[in-house]
């Protein structure tokens, strides 16, 4: 019977340790106050790890945003790139539209997790 609890209290932690139980910050295109970077109209952004930072969109794709997540999930399937929804600054060729403020709102909530 003591072992049932162990294993019991075991799979709770596992249960609320996960990806689901973080803290996310929401944006939107809509709100967003500067050029929106991305092809989808709303991201959630979290931070996972030592300050990696992830965003996950509505299609259910979750995406690396800075050097450490994208290091981290270099060769993990169910990390999408984020080429895949960042948009070209129609301002100037060859450029994309900084993403940067995301990551800089995130990291704050990072330091204090």
């Amino acid at each position: 019977m003591k072992t049932f609890y162990y294993f019991l209290l075991l799979l709770i932690t596992i249960s609320c340790s996960g990806p689901a139980s973080q803290n996310t910050l929401k944006f939107t295109r809509e709100d967003y106050p500067g050029k929106w970077p991305f092809s989808v109209d709303e991201i959630e952004v979290y931070c996972s790890g030592y300050k990696e930072i992830y965003c996950k969109t509505s299609n259910g794709k979750t995406y690396a945003l800075n050097g450490s997540a994208k290091g981290i999930s270099h060769n993990d399937p169910s990390i999408s790139k984020i080429e895949e929804i960042w948009l070209d600054d129609p301002e100037l060729v060859g450029l994309k539209l900084s993403y940067g403020d995301f990551i800089t709102e995130r990291l704050k909530l990072c330091e204090h997790k």
